[in-house]
């Protein structure tokens, strides 16, 4: 876990006990505006690119980060801000910055629902409808910079440099890391900071800026900013166009990531939108996490915090009856004994006000019925009526629809997003996936009290209105569906206690997963038998029972590495790439994958 910022206030502005400075003068956005945005003619970015891409050294109160949304969003100009810091507040102490400043910055009310919890690595985050991206790493800046330096190819426009003064925080302020910021610039790329040390402004011209001093006068005497002299990045072009085959969770999720980033989508559906496992009208979100912080366990957390983050922020934009937030409680299981639940709550739980242990009595409370165990309790999580999201995903205007199916790549950059059916696609025989039938049924209560929360634990009880989604089979051959509804109808009896009296059973409903050969999802580019990546070309499958949550991660994936940005999951790309099967094919053949 991140060491939280130790915050206090000093004449009712917020101190950094750990640094002994102050987060920002009285007049904060003031001070912003005249340090940092127009030192550096930040008015003419406005407009210049299809997304302005702006990077920070200490993102402390959010304040920078805030007053550049607000001029963004009154400009309908798009916007990623890129900011790092090894002491982020608290969840609690940034929702009480969130709550006095929101009235003059909308962004901070919807920040604060979605404010990352505290651990290492980057945490993504989509706010105002899409229009602005915020990542954030909580770590050593210097780790976070040395990613951008490995693989970001679009350059940054301005860099604003906040970390506390460098007698006090000397890191922020190495020569390496700020040579490492112009690396990633582009020509002409804009710089500045509230110190004026010396040693700074020389470290910063050894980097390739051109510094000079600016009067802050009566503030305080002055500050630096500068340019860019000229840049190493080799030059990129985004595409405008990507296509999509699949319409399902993972096709209209990255549909819509790239949407919102100002791309031209087109979908392509064999059979309409939704089909397949999609067509499963309801599930829940949880994270299935790992109770360590290897780069699995850290990859399923940061996914779906990802994935509640972003239906939250798409919810709020977008109300409809495709998401309902309440509280999951994950009951022990054979796979997940009490023991694991109790050591996933030691390691995520500290980190934020997202999960918890809870006993017995309260887990009884929140569900509105008798549970007889202590649970994992995820907080605000998601059931998610999958048609119905769906198609609000691919309901905006930079997305085009069509029923049809693609025998072969398009001249344009894709993504195959449609299951095993990836496999039939010239170069992408080698994945290895496999379907797995599943079903849910539908129960209407009688007389018995809905509960208010979703539970899971092998098997899942999903309330919708006067229903109750129960499921889900897990079926390697297709069982009969009386038997899937019997297993489901167990499913219910043991998470809830409702007797088969309370429950009367209204329908089922089938679909098939797919499923890779390691229980991974597969997300990235594709790979040739030499092990070079081909170009524009990128596949979304293999989600299994993840697929609420890990279609939003790797959609967030799929759109950096397409338009050029470094990639935010922490690990993804050697747990998650399509390159993993090359290598293990090399060794031991191939696993219910085509040859090709």
């Amino acid at each position: 876990m991140i060491n939280p910022a130790r915050l206090s206030w000093r004449d009712g502005q917020p101190y950094a006990e750990d640094y002994q400075d102050i987060y920002h003068a009285p007049d904060g956005p003031a001070e912003v505006r005249r340090v940092f945005l127009e030192p550096t003619g930040f008015d003419e970015l406005l407009g210049a690119d299809r997304t302005l891409l702006v990077g920070e050294l200490g993102f402390g109160t959010g304040l920078n980060f805030a007053v550049i949304a607000a001029a963004c969003v009154a400009r309908g100009q798009r916007l990623h801000f890129v900011s790092v810091d090894r002491a982020p507040l608290s969840s609690d102490d940034f929702r009480h910055i969130a709550r006095l400043r929101q009235s003059d910055f909308p962004v901070y009310q919807e920040l604060e629902h979605v404010y990352p919890p505290l651990l290492p690595g980057w945490h993504q985050r989509s706010l105002a409808g899409g229009q602005i991206t915020l990542s954030l790493f909580w770590g050593e800046a210097a780790d976070g910079i040395a990613q951008l330096v490995a693989e970001q190819r679009r350059p940054f426009a301005l860099w604003l440099l906040d970390g506390f003064a460098p007698d006090r925080n000397a890191d922020m302020w190495d020569q390496e890391l700020l040579s490492n910021l112009a690396t990633v610039s582009r020509t002409g790329a804009g710089v500045a900071t509230f110190t004026s040390a010396g040693r700074v402004r020389r470290a910063l011209q050894a980097a390739g800026f051109t510094m000079r001093r600016v009067d802050q006068r009566p503030h305080k005497r002055e500050s630096l900013a500068g340019t860019l002299t000229a840049s190493t990045l080799p030059p990129f072009n985004p595409p405008s166009e990507v296509q999509i085959i699949g319409a399902g969770i993972a096709g209209a999720s990255a549909a819509r990531h790239l949407a919102e980033a100002g791309v031209s989508v087109k979908v392509f559906d064999r059979a309409a939108i939704a089909a397949g496992a999609s067509a499963i009208p309801a599930t829940v979100m949880h994270g299935r996490l790992l109770g360590n912080q290897e780069p699995e366990g850290l990859l399923r957390a940061h996914a779906y915090l990802y994935a509640r983050a972003y239906c939250a922020s798409f919810d709020n934009y977008h109300p409809s009856d495709a998401l309902h937030c309440t509280s999951v409680l994950q009951v022990p299981s054979e796979t997940y004994p009490l023991e694991r639940l109790q050591t996933v709550a030691e390691q995520y739980s500290t980190g934020g006000n997202w999960l918890s242990l809870a006993d017995a009595d309260t887990a009884s409370t929140i569900a509105g019925l008798t549970v007889d165990t202590p649970v994992l309790h995820f907080h605000d999580a998601w059931i998610v009526q999958t048609p119905l999201l769906c198609r609000k995903l691919l309901d905006h205007p930079n997305i085009q629809f069509s029923v049809g199916q693609l025998a072969a790549w398009p001249d344009t950059p894709c993504i195959a997003a449609c299951g095993t059916a990836s496999q039939s696609l010239p170069g992408a025989e080698y994945l290895e996936v496999a379907e797995v039938a599943g079903q849910i049924d539908v129960f209407t209560l009688d007389g018995a009290r809905t509960p208010q929360a979703a539970l899971v634990g092998n098997g899942y009880v999903a309330p919708m209105q006067d229903t109750l989604a129960v499921g889900a089979s897990y079926e390697y051959q297709p069982w009969p569906e009386r038997e899937a509804t019997a297993t489901n109808t167990e499913h219910l009896h043991r998470l809830t206690g409702l007797g088969r009296e309370s429950v009367s059973w209204q329908g089922q409903y089938r679909g098939a997963r797919s499923v890779s050969s390691d229980r991974l999802p597969i997300v990235g580019a594709l790979y040739d038998r030499s092990g070079a990546a081909i170009a524009d070309r990128y596949v979304s499958c293999g989600h299994g029972s993840m697929g609420t949550v890990m279609s939003h991660a790797a959609a967030v994936q799929l759109t950096a590495a397409i338009l050029g940005d470094f990639l935010p999951l922490a690990g993804a790309e050697r747990l998650l790439s399509p390159l993993r099967f090359r290598s293990r094919q090399a060794r031991r053949g191939y696993k219910f994958a085509a040859r090709d």
